[in-house]
Formats: structure tokens, C-alpha cells, sequence
């Protein structure tokens, strides 16, 4: 018999933290919106950086997730950001695309292994 809470303990470990790299130096708000934050446009802000770039992490399970960006109060559709995984100075880039979403845009999409 499984003793309580291992389980869950065991799935929690699986979560991996997810970092967003987006590049616009001149944007004044950057949000990252996703099926992760159940599209909520600004309830997940990233933090500028010095060199123009904006930073968020995630921690996710595994599965395939799709996100767009919210820049000063507006969907973006420019690039998307560098999605990497990993810890350390050692980070992967995870595979990942566009798909179209039912407002006639594209969203994109990322995997966590």
C-alpha cells in the first residue's frame, strides 16, 4: 500500500521550471498568457532586464503547452520568446512552433519532456 501524499510528492518532482526570454526593449509591459495561466493576459508579468530583454519562469509538467505575449495591452503576434528548460548555465531550448487559434491569429506552442 502507497503511503499518503508519495504520490503526490512524486508528481510535484516531475514539474520543470520554464524560462521566457522575449526581446523588445522599447515595449513598457510585458505579460506571458497561456494555457498554463488559463489565458489570464496580465496575470503573469515578466520582469525587464537591463539589455531590453523580458523574463518569466514557469513550473510545469510534462505535456504540450500554448502561450502568447500581451505587450502594452495589446495580443503580439512579433516572434515568439526563447523558451528554454534547464538549471544552472546549462539550458535546452525546447522544440516548439505556431498553431492557429479561433481568433484568426497564431498562438505558440512548446513541450516539456
Amino acid at each position: 500500500m502507497e503511503e499518503p501524499g508519495k504520490r503526490g510528492k512524486f508528481l510535484a518532482t516531475r514539474e520543470k521550471d520554464v524560462e521566457f526570454i522575449f526581446r523588445s526593449p522599447n515595449a513598457m509591459k510585458v505579460y506571458l498568457a497561456g494555457e498554463f495561466n488559463y489565458w489570464e493576459a496580465e496575470s503573469l508579468p515578466m520582469e525587464k532586464q537591463k539589455e531590453g530583454t523580458w523574463e518569466a519562469a514557469v513550473k510545469l509538467p510534462p505535456g504540450r503547452y500554448e502561450y502568447k505575449l500581451f505587450v502594452d495591452n495589446g495580443w503580439a503576434e512579433e516572434p515568439p520568446c526563447t523558451v528554454m528548460i534547464g538549471g544552472g548555465c546549462f539550458k535546452i531550448i525546447l522544440n516548439g512552433g505556431q498553431v492557429p487559434n479561433h481568433f484568426g491569429t497564431r498562438n505558440y506552442f512548446f513541450w516539456v519532456k
